[in-house]
């Protein structure tokens, strides 16, 4: 078995045995300057089979983020190992174009795009030049990708005909909300920061009213960093008559070792490159 060596500010799920070949294995790792996560996926069984995540102290700058990663990339063994596929999720601000909209080249002046296939879009958004010539560095053939790209190609897999669906990921300080129409049609991915629960519904149900949302008839479904027991569940629960959590994919499954691993947690993270 493999094992990641740094243990300060780390926990893990799963391991990587090392009778598994590099080159059947996917890494998928998200970064920012409070923590680097990152899960393994096992492309022989179409398994999640580690997580691992570094809670990072006293982050201030790009440059600092640099330097920790560096440091955690020599020692974390697993972070070492010849991936088949790489895909590293950021999440900056970012702004959704129709595909019309076309940038000179993937990267011009700081400034990504992806297309998004299936919805007809672009989503613009910056990354840095020198996380993005470290990421090069360190990794072979990275796809430095937004995080949240994941969550425009993986949820209208989850709208079946005539429903309308409301959601919502929430990470520690913001949350980005989705809607789709019966037709499956993205209305709506908007990004707002918050503090406190007050803050979280104000914006969501603003948003619902924009839409004209029917908060008794739409289903909320929430993923990211959010339980049953959160506040942002309960005042959820207080205006909304149907609230889920987002449910991983059918073709992808998870080893034993997640068996009480919530599966909304980190889902743009996991299905980043799908």
């Amino acid at each position: 078995m493999l094992s990641a060596q740094i243990k300060n500010a780390f926990v893990s799920i799963g391991e990587v045995h090392s009778t598994l070949l590099p080159s059947s294995l996917v890494l998928k790792m998200g970064i920012s300057t409070q923590h680097i996560r990152y899960f393994v996926q096992s492309t022989s069984h179409n398994q999640i089979i580690f997580f691992g995540q570094y809670t990072l102290h006293h982050v201030a700058n790009v440059t600092e983020l640099c330097q920790r990663l560096e440091k955690i990339f020599e020692k974390d063994d697993i972070l070492q190992l010849a991936f088949s596929k790489t895909f590293i999720g950021l999440d900056s601000a970012y702004t959704l174009l129709p595909d019309t909209f076309t940038f000179p080249t993937k990267e011009s002046n700081n400034g990504f795009s992806q297309h998004i296939t299936r919805l007809g879009l672009n989503m613009a958004y910056e990354v840095d030049e020198a996380l993005a010539n470290k990421l090069k560095n360190l990794f072979n053939n990275p796809s430095i990708l937004h995080i949240n790209s994941s969550l425009l190609n993986s949820l209208p897999d989850f709208i079946e005909k005539g429903q309308q669906k409301i959601f919502v990921n929430i990470e520690q300080n913001h949350f980005d909300v989705l809607a789709f129409n019966e037709a499956g049609n993205l209305q709506i991915m908007n990004r707002y920061d918050f503090k406190t629960q007050t803050d979280f519904i104000y914006f969501l149900l603003l948003c619902c009213d924009q839409l004209n949302i029917d908060r008794e008839k739409t289903e909320l479904v929430l993923s990211g960093e959010v339980d049953i027991e959160s506040k942002i569940y309960d005042v959820c629960y207080r205006y909304f008559r149907f609230i889920s959590f987002i449910r991983t994919p059918e073709n992808l499954h998870f080893s034993r070792a997640f068996d009480i691993f919530p599966k909304h947690l980190h889902f743009n993270l996991y299905n980043l490159g799908t």
